[in-house]
């Protein structure tokens, strides 16, 4: 094959109204690949977006590209291609004669210019981000990487006498075999020569003979040597075909991805998802890289944070994704881009979709990362159409996992017969399989209702006896409410069923613990888009009086943030009938209200929260996990603690976990627990028991380790025998006592402590961080006549604070924190310039200034009902540090 490439400098013609004419002038100019936003071309956007990334130069309408291309006289008399790597709808004219339209949002466009005379010819390109056959999920949406205009990716004119439109090699690790099938254009029938091969070696040959009947067709044989493609250890090998010297190679790998069960196989051994979603958020440019380098820096930095797979929503990736993955061996779910109702019968945006699946399939179906695949976000109808459509892919690409949908039927989830895996939050009403849910989706996750602790496990969950509980009926007209992106809809759903699920289980979109913003991320965005929601929310932390905490709330935020991920990752990590997890997100999401919920920014850059090394020992092929109930304890309670390694890396044969207790760093007990059980990808090891003596509130470190394999670390809060009575009126104990008033008046000048009556303008006590956004899910509740969300993203302490001298803490919200916030209701401070020791950190649209402990005009004020938990170790060291300041 002989390439012209079309980078470089073209005309442009912006027509927002959608002329069908041909235009008569080209004003602008443009390098492709790039898209006009990019290109600083059209009006400026005067229309600020708060719920998502503003672009600058938003232009939706007919752009029209011009160039001159010659044809050399070597091109003339063959096969001539004009290829279009990524664009939208495109229309193609040469010469002022229209040769054809194509519409593919996911692969590349193709115009069959054969014919073509030698010689220099005027070439256009219409390009039109309107009017879509499909909603086109993510790929289109302002809320990700924007609704561009332009072409990204390669721009060729490729000429030949022969070549294979589409490669695809299905792997048979077993025999050691690939079956291509290749879809030859240019010639009526030949033969072609096969070999695979990598840098090192050729590992196979054959040769195989086709026709305009059938598709060139055969097996080739591989070497024993051949190794085999994993997340582990990625071995991605080259195919090349020889059409009498028009070569095409492509990349692909000996692999299967299968399931047992529940229980999810990579050539054979269990596997473990640990994935995230991805939008192709990428605010440089708008628009995804279409370059390998780029995604080898993408995937890379997932890699560094234990990720192996990702999940695109409503979306595809461009070959150079695929390319990547295969090097650094990370599982790819490209899904098809729509969310909706899957109709009973399908009109012309499913046969659209139908088509487009294929697309994928064919222009991607070869890599070996490429193991799974949706047909959509939370799809609604037909699901007799859903198993059709699955049927007829799996029957010609054997080699994929294939889903109905990603959380499909929400709270009616199902697996359809043809259905390789389940993706999904529940399995029943009350069969949750992630830590989180927002209030419109209630009941809430164990992270959000669950004092902390690291034993959660969803294998009671998924397990067979789960199923048995039966139906509840929903409503009795058949109809309920659900969220729909950033708004609702009707839906039918007669009643809650509990399925029985026998393929493996992946849980959806798990996490989204929200942070508050980081406004030293504003500066990053020199492309053609800007975050004006974090400039208004700046403006409006400083009109209230507290920009300058933002900072101190980023931090404790996000400290809070990442021990809900924490625990979330664990409890999937334990459960042996759980086959992955992916989570929403690692990095942050711009569009949908704006949502904070990564560790990363929506660059991709660490918001120096945790380190990847932190992140890994509870995200990653081997992690080793410490089963605690809670991690309050009274010193003369007895510690029961379970030990277990969760593994899928091959040849793992670790035989003991070794722990060590230390506090103030000093080891203070120490063991080797053996392991005497194992359970698929589990291997459970002898529980220990220990006690922690202390004279004073003292932190204790649990370090667990196997040899040469992993490392974690858990914290437990100790507290000593205490004499102390709480009521609702007083607190005492050693001589002295102090009242409890709920009038700040009474409580002026010390002597007592203000827990002041609950207002309508206080909230709720909540520990854990909020879910998603507040403004987005507000709104959704409130639609629905749901409860809203609280909104608040945890504490800010000043620990070094006198009314805290005996409660030693952190700054930020730890488990000794979760009872006392959990009874409170935290005071509305707004109009104050109050410093609270204790902050309830408000989420920024609503930007509130909270307070669990503070002082007002000289009264000690507490907003927690500490009564009620009277009994708790924290508790009484709290109020016994409280009487100490109050009682001088």
């Amino acid at each position: 094959m002989t390439i012209t490439d079309l980078s470089g400098r073209w005309e442009v013609c912006l027509d927002e109204s959608k002329a069908d004419a041909l235009p008569t002038k080209y004003p602008d100019r443009i390098s492709l690949p790039d898209s006009t936003s990019n290109a600083g071309l059209g009006a400026l956007n005067t229309e600020m977006e708060y719920g998502c990334l503003t672009d600058l130069h938003k232009f939706e309408g007919f752009a029209w590209f011009r160039r001159e291309v010659e044809i050399r006289p070597e091109m003339s008399g063959k096969n001539l291609t004009l290829f279009l790597e990524r664009t939208r709808k495109t229309r193609v004219y040469i010469d002022g004669n229209q040769i054809g339209e194509y519409c593919s949002l996911c692969t590349p466009h193709r115009y069959d210019l054969t014919g073509l005379p030698a010689g220099k010819h005027e070439l256009i390109i219409r390009v039109d981000n309107t009017d879509y056959p499909t909603g086109g999920g993510h790929l289109t949406s302002r809320d990700t990487q924007t609704n561009w205009n332009g072409i990204v990716g390669r721009i060729e004119l490729q000429s030949y006498s022969a070549y294979p439109e589409y490669v695809y090699a299905i792997p048979d690790p077993d025999k050691k075999t690939l079956h291509v099938r290749a879809w030859i254009k240019g010639a009526h029938c030949g033969t072609a020569s096969l070999r695979v091969f990598d840098v090192t070696q050729e590992y196979g040959s054959a040769a195989a003979e086709f026709s305009d009947e059938k598709p060139l067709e055969c097996d080739i044989k591989l070497s024993d040597s051949t190794s085999l493609w994993s997340d582990s250890d990625p071995a991605p090998l080259s195919l090349e075909l020889d059409l009498d010297g028009d070569r095409c190679t492509v990349t692909t790998g000996l692999r299967r991805m299968s399931a047992d069960d529940r229980t999810l196989l990579i050539n054979g051994r269990q596997t473990f998802l640990r994935g995230k979603h991805d939008g192709l958020v990428f605010p440089q440019t708008g628009y995804m890289p279409t370059d390998v380098d780029s995604w080898l820096k993408f995937f890379e930095t997932l890699s560094e944070y234990g990720i192996n797979h990702v999940r695109y929503h409503t979306c595809c990736p461009p070959d150079a994704a695929f390319e990547a993955a295969d090097i650094l061996g990370i599982y790819l779910q490209p899904e098809l881009p729509f969310w909706g109702t899957v109709p009973d019968e399908f009109g012309a945006e499913h046969e659209f979709l139908r088509e487009e699946g294929w697309r994928m399939l064919r222009e991607f179906g070869h890599h070996p990362s490429f193991v799974m695949m949706s047909m959509g976000n939370e799809l609604w109808g037909s699901k007799e159409r859903l198993n059709e459509l699955i049927a007829c892919y799996k029957a010609e690409f054997p080699d994929k996992m294939y889903a109905g949908g990603s959380n499909n039927f929400q709270f009616v989830p199902c697996v359809l017969e043809q259905e390789d895996f389940f993706s999904g939050v529940r399995l029943g009403r009350d069969r949750l399989i992630r830590g989180s849910y927002a209030m419109c989706d209630a009941p809430q996750g164990h992270i959000q209702t669950e004092r902390p602790n690291s034993v959660h496990s969803y294998d009671p969950l998924i397990d067979e006896a789960a199923a048995l509980a039966g139906t509840q009926v929903i409503d009795e007209n058949g109809e309920i409410m659900i969220q729909y992106g950033t708004e609702m809809k009707k839906v039918k759903a007669e009643s809650w069923d509990n399925i029985s699920v026998h393929v493996p289980v992946i849980s959806h979109e798990v996490g989204q613990y929200a942070v508050f913003p980081d406004f030293d991320e504003i500066k990053d965005y020199t492309g053609p888009v800007r975050h004006e929601a974090y400039a208004a929310y700046k403006k409006g932390l400083e009109d209230a009086g507290m920009l300058h905490r933002w900072k101190d709330f980023f931090r404790a935020s996000g400290a809070l943030a990442v021990d809900c991920y924490r625990r979330d990752i664990e409890a999937a990590m334990r459960s042996s009938m759980m086959s992955g997890f992916q989570l929403l997100d690692i990095q942050d999401f711009p569009g949908q209200g704006v949502a904070t919920v990564g560790i990363l920014n929506a660059h991709m850059k660490s918001k120096g929260l945790v380190t990847p090394e932190e992140w890994r020992r509870y995200c990653a092929e081997t992690v080793v996990l410490a089963e605690l109930d809670r991690f309050v304890y009274s010193a003369s309670d007895e510690i029961e603690c379970g030990l277990l390694v969760s593994s899928t890396e091959p040849g793992f044969s670790a035989e003991k976990i070794l722990w060590e207790l230390s506090v103030d760093g000093t080891v203070v007990d120490s063991g080797a627990s053996d392991i005497r059980e194992q359970k698929g990808r589990i291997y459970r090891a002898q529980s220990v028991s220990f006690t922690i003596s202390c004279d004073k509130p003292t932190e204790a470190r649990l370090h667990i380790s196997v040899e040469g394999e992993a490392e974690n670390e858990y914290t437990l809060y100790i507290y000593p025998n205490i004499d102390i009575e709480i009521t609702e009126n007083y607190i005492s104990g050693g001589g002295k006592r102090i009242e409890i008033t709920h009038d700040p008046e009474t409580a002026k000048n010390g002597g007592a402590l203000c827990i002041p009556t609950s207002d309508e303008d206080s909230l709720p006590g909540e520990y854990c961080t909020d879910f998603w956004c507040y403004g987005m899910f507000k709104s959704i509740s409130e639609s629905m006549g749901k409860p809203v969300p609280t909104g608040t993203l945890g504490l800010l302490i000043d620990n070094k604070s006198e009314l805290l001298k005996d409660f030693p803490c952190d700054t930020f919200t730890t488990p000794q924190w979760y009872e006392i916030v959990s009874h409170s209701r935290c005071a509305d401070l707004d109009g104050t310039d109050i410093e609270p020791d204790v902050w309830v950190i408000d989420n920024p649209e609503r930007r509130k200034r909270l307070g669990l402990l503070y002082r007002k005009d000289g009264a000690v004020c507490c907003t927690s009902r500490l009564w009620e938990i009277a009994d708790r170790p924290e508790v009484k060291w709290f109020a016994y540090s409280l009487m100490e300041y109050l009682g001088k």
